[in-house]
């Protein structure tokens, strides 16, 4: 298969002991600058997937972008977001699988539901509750530019407040004060289903786990984070790059309890 106009096209650059991902949309009569030199849209519209171009300084492959390329790359947040090394790991401590019915707040620009419908669609559903209607906005865009908008239902309103949905699978909260959603979350839940929390502080931690031993309804089974760190791909000189993504939240996994 070819690259069509109009197509989303990942370039991996290649050049001067350097690599670099972009990702474009293809037009034949457009240009786009890299590090390596400039790529025309007329060398793009018609090459196979997969194929190479030489450049001024360094090599061009022509790869369709995975959804991740495209979170990272294109789709718009007015947010922070929960990136992929988290999000990754939250959808596996939840034990996502098609068919699963979920709940999430904050939606936010909608990265994080994304990814928790990718792994229950189809069959499954994802409510996710948001108060900010400018956030509603971005999260029902990038969830339709996904093609998940089938399976997520995004919904303006305070899950603190209550949650419409019950006999739910798992929950997903990504919000300041977590803590004050938990009441409301447990009568959603089945018993012994997940809710998975991120928060950026310890001093948010340690709020959500008082809530937990006053409150009751919820067990904690774990608290973690996850550190990514790169390598410079040579094989002459394999390395660590000297740049990581550290600290980006804490993760705190809670089991529902039986009434």
């Amino acid at each position: 298969m070819s690259i069509a106009e109009g197509d989303w096209v990942l370039l991996l650059v290649e050049g001067r002991e350097r690599r670099k991902t972009y990702v474009f949309r293809a037009r034949e009569k457009a240009s786009y600058s890299t590090f390596a030199g400039a790529v025309r849209g007329s060398q793009l519209v018609g090459a196979a997937w997969g194929s190479r171009l030489e450049l001024e300084r360094g090599i061009a492959y022509l790869l369709r972008p995975t959804l991740y390329d495209m979170m990272m790359h294109v789709y718009p947040r007015r947010s922070q977001v929960v990136y992929p090394k988290d999000a990754g790991y939250m959808t596996s401590l939840a034990g996502l699988t098609p068919g699963m019915r979920v709940l999430e707040a904050g939606a936010g620009s909608g990265f994080l539901t994304i990814w928790i419908a990718a792994h229950v669609c189809p069959g499954g559903f994802v409510f996710t509750y948001e108060v900010r209607d400018d956030m509603i906005e971005v999260a029902s865009a990038n969830v339709k530019a996904a093609g998940l908008e089938g399976c997520v239902k995004i919904k303006k309103g305070d899950v603190r407040a209550g949650v419409e949905e019950s006999d739910l699978d798992a929950a997903f909260l990504d919000m300041p004060d977590p803590w004050e959603a938990l009441p409301s979350v447990r009568k959603a839940l089945k018993p012994s289903a997940p809710l998975v929390v991120f928060v950026p502080t310890v001093n948010q931690v340690i709020k959500l786990l008082d809530a937990v031993s006053r409150l009751g309804g919820f067990v904690v089974q774990e608290v973690s984070e996850v550190i990514k760190r790169e390598w410079e791909a040579r094989a002459d000189a394999l390395r660590p790059s000297v740049r990581m993504i550290g600290h980006t939240g804490i993760i705190a996994l809670l089991r529902s309890l039986a009434s």
